[in-house]
Parts: C-alpha cells; sequence; structure tokens
C-alpha cells in the first residue's frame, strides 16, 4: 500500500499548525494527525487531533474505509476531560457490506467529578442471514443491556441483562430452543448463583449454589418433565 499524497500533505500542514498553537500558549498545546492507504483492496484514511490545556483534553477524530467491491465504513469519536475529573465521550461508526448489509453503532458517554459513568449506546444491523438490535444504558451503578436478533427463517433471539456495582447481575433470554434466567448476588461475604433452564417441549431446570469463604459451596436443584412432573436432574 501507499500513503496517499494529499494525506502527506495534510500531516504536514498539521505539523505546522500544532507548532503554531505551542508558540502561541506554552501551557497548551494541539497535536494533529492524518494518515491513509491505498491498495489493492480498496482504501482507507483516518484524522484528528488532541488538545491539550490547563489540565483539560480533547479530542476529535474520524475514519473512512472503503472496499473495491462496494463495501464502505466510516465514523468519528470525541473525547474531553476536564482538570476536576468528569470527562464525556461520543463516537458514531456506519457502513454497507459488499453483499448488502448494512450496521451502525453510536453512543455517548460522561463521567461526573466524583467518578460515576452515565451513558447510553445502541448498534443494529442487518444482512441475508438476518438482522439484530442492541442497547446499553449506565445509570447510578447500574448497567442494562438488551439484545434482540433474527434469523433468516424469521425466527428470533432475545437476551437482557442488568448488573449493579458491588452488588451483582442478572440475565435472560428466550428463543426457539427454549429460555434461561440466571442471577449472581453478594451479601455478607457469601456469593450466591440461581438458574432456570425451560427448553422447547417444556421441561425445566431450577437451581442455586452459594459459596461462603471458609465455609464451602452448596448446591440445590430441582427439574420437571414437558407435562410439569417432577424428575430427576441429570
Amino acid at each position: 500500500m501507499r500513503v496517499l499524497k494529499i494525506l502527506k500533505m495534510l500531516a504536514a500542514g498539521a505539523v505546522m499548525m500544532a507548532t503554531l498553537c505551542v508558540t502561541a500558549n506554552a501551557s497548551a498545546q494541539t497535536r494533529f494527525h492524518a494518515m491513509g492507504a491505498n491498495g489493492a483492496r480498496g482504501s482507507a484514511s483516518g484524522g484528528g487531533y488532541t488538545h491539550w490545556s490547563n489540565g483539560a483534553t480533547t479530542h476529535q477524530g474520524g475514519h473512512w474505509a472503503n472496499g473495491v467491491n462496494g463495501g464502505n465504513f466510516s465514523g468519528h469519536n470525541s473525547y474531553s476531560s476536564n482538570s476536576n475529573g468528569s470527562a464525556q465521550a461520543n463516537f458514531s461508526n456506519s457502513g454497507h457490506t459488499s453483499s448488502g448489509g448494512n450496521f451502525s453503532s453510536n453512543g455517548a458517554y460522561s463521567r461526573n467529578t466524583n467518578g460515576t459513568w452515565s451513558g447510553n449506546s445502541q448498534s443494529s444491523g442487518s444482512g441475508s442471514r438476518g438482522s439484530y438490535q442492541t442497547s446499553t444504558t449506565t445509570a447510578n451503578g447500574v448497567t442494562t443491556h438488551t439484545a434482540t436478533a433474527t434469523n433468516a427463517n424469521g425466527q428470533t433471539y432475545d437476551h437482557s441483562g442488568t448488573y449493579t456495582q458491588g452488588q451483582g447481575y442478572s440475565r435472560s433470554g428466550s428463543g426457539p430452543n427454549g429460555s434461561y434466567n440466571t442471577a449472581v448476588s453478594q451479601a455478607n461475604g457469601t456469593t450466591t448463583r440461581s438458574t432456570g433452564l425451560t427448553n422447547a417441549s417444556g421441561g425445566s431446570y431450577n437451581g442455586s449454589a452459594s459459596y461462603t469463604p471458609g465455609q464451602g459451596l452448596t448446591h440445590t436443584a430441582s427439574c420437571t418433565n414437558a407435562s410439569g412432573a417432577a424428575v430427576n436432574c441429570r
């Protein structure tokens, strides 16, 4: 691959601009970068800048790619942090595959002065094999994630999960083959995990396991067949 001449010029110009910024204000610095390549499989390029001033940082960036068969990808991102410890970040990406598929993702997050993050992100895609959508949200120490996928036959799979910092998580999902749910919690030095499974015919498993340091592991479980009658767990 060869570096594109125009991007070389951009990079040279960026160095000159950064030099001017540093000369004008000794307490502030700005650095620019740009690069690209072109070859038998396509081309790609990207660039951005980062600025530092009085304990604060700001960054902006972007990138692009194009394949010879028609696929493409582009996106941008930004980040800033302040001298008081707070910060913000966001991103966005999208693309198109050579076979006709599409995908995209975006998100925005922030951190307050005590270090707690909050925000959300999403992604989606579609193609000949099906489609999917995801979503993640964080607030007050709790992160929630959901996802849905549909295959080419129209069968749908759902998933959701929640994580609470310092307490544990829970997850559940369902699809053509059945459903599940599981949770892990911590209290008074004991970690407990519970799990429930149901297959497509209606048979089920429910179990719980607890571990306490210095005391060991305990486990209980129960199972039913498709008619709901109790059976031995295997």
